[in-house]
């Protein structure tokens, strides 16, 4: 019934709709209509609010109208962007998206997951970043302040001491950098290679759910995490994969945006930040008590590096500051 509502409201019947994904935070399906591709995303009222949502559609639009290659949101047939439901007593939103065009890069495909294509992930966050410093408007999406430096809103989360005091030491470190705007505003903060598509070298980004107001090194933090955690997995022999990410990575986000010293300093922070992220949203949605080798393994291993507070890669980072300052 709900799902027969729902995409009544895009023009369509519901065995239309393909189910992709019934993620950690949202719930994603498919559709095609006119000869285009479509993703529908339902999410639960209580996370983000409707003007927190209207200005995650805004900020989307904002970059895409600056050149910025993302998934842009579509109208319903009601002309809304976003659509409101009531379900089992909670409000349900909406939103539908052109499809990215391309596929899912693989890392272990040589002919993508390269040194070019590191260039233009660094120059796409680059200009998204750029984009970010001409925004006149004020989005209506969580901010990262000294007084509330818990974005993530994890505190309350975490069962161990150790992380938790790990995780305030770190967000601590935050308190003595500058919200230059150079080097603070509206950010992705998910941008890993899970949300976006590559088509012949060019990326489209998409999901855009927790976008907020943050450290710009942040988005250049998780671009790495995740490459790294990936390529390490998958080609535990490509030893030089750090060195030759950043080296043509930050060369490709110079040409859109200016790089600062600041912002390189923050990456080892963010890294750890990350790790516990990750950590508590293990932790929060896995199921504790049944949980598969692989899912205890690594809960352990991020616990450990977390507790010990071992560096998340061998990446020098003052050379990495001395190489492209």
């Amino acid at each position: 019934m709900f799902l027969n509502e729902m995409a009544k409201r895009y023009g369509l019947e519901a065995a239309a709709l393909i189910q992709i994904s019934d993620g950690y935070q949202n719930s994603v399906y498919s559709f095609s209509r006119s000869g285009g591709e479509y993703i529908l995303r339902l999410s639960s009222g209580s996370r983000w609010s409707f003007l927190e949502r209207q200005s995650e559609m805004k900020f989307i639009h904002a970059l895409g109208n600056e050149g910025v290659q993302v998934s842009r949101p579509i109208p319903s047939t009601n002309r809304k962007l976003i659509e409101e439901l009531l379900f089992q007593n909670r409000h349900v939103f909406a939103t539908t998206f052109e499809k990215a065009p391309g596929k899912p890069v693989e890392v272990t495909d040589e002919q993508v997951w390269n040194a070019d294509f590191f260039y233009q992930w660094g120059m796409l966050i680059g200009k998204m970043h750029s984009a970010s410093t001409q925004l006149t408007e004020k989005f209506d999406r969580p901010i990262w302040s000294k007084d509330q430096p818990d974005l993530f809103n994890l505190i309350p989360k975490i069962t161990s001491d150790q992380v938790r005091e790990r995780y305030i030491q770190h967000l601590s470190k935050l308190k003595d950098f500058h919200q230059d705007h150079e080097i603070f505003g509206l950010i992705h903060n998910d941008f890993h290679q899970g949300n976006f598509f590559e088509s012949g070298g060019r990326i489209t980004v998409f999901d855009f759910d927790d976008c907020a107001y943050h450290w710009f090194a942040y988005d250049l933090a998780v671009s790495f995490y995740h490459a790294f955690w990936q390529t390490s997995a998958f080609t535990p022999e490509n030893n030089q994969f750090s060195t030759i990410f950043w080296d043509h990575f930050l060369k490709g986000y110079a040409r859109e945006h200016i790089i600062k010293k600041e912002m390189l300093q923050q990456i080892p922070i963010f890294l750890k930040i990350r790790e516990i992220f990750l950590y508590v949203l293990f932790s929060e949605k896995w199921d504790l008590q049944n949980l598969e080798d692989w899912q205890v393994f690594t809960l352990k291993d991020l616990q450990d590096k977390i507790e010990q507070n071992i560096p998340y890669s061998a990446v020098n980072f003052q050379e990495v500051i001395d190489k492209h300052i």
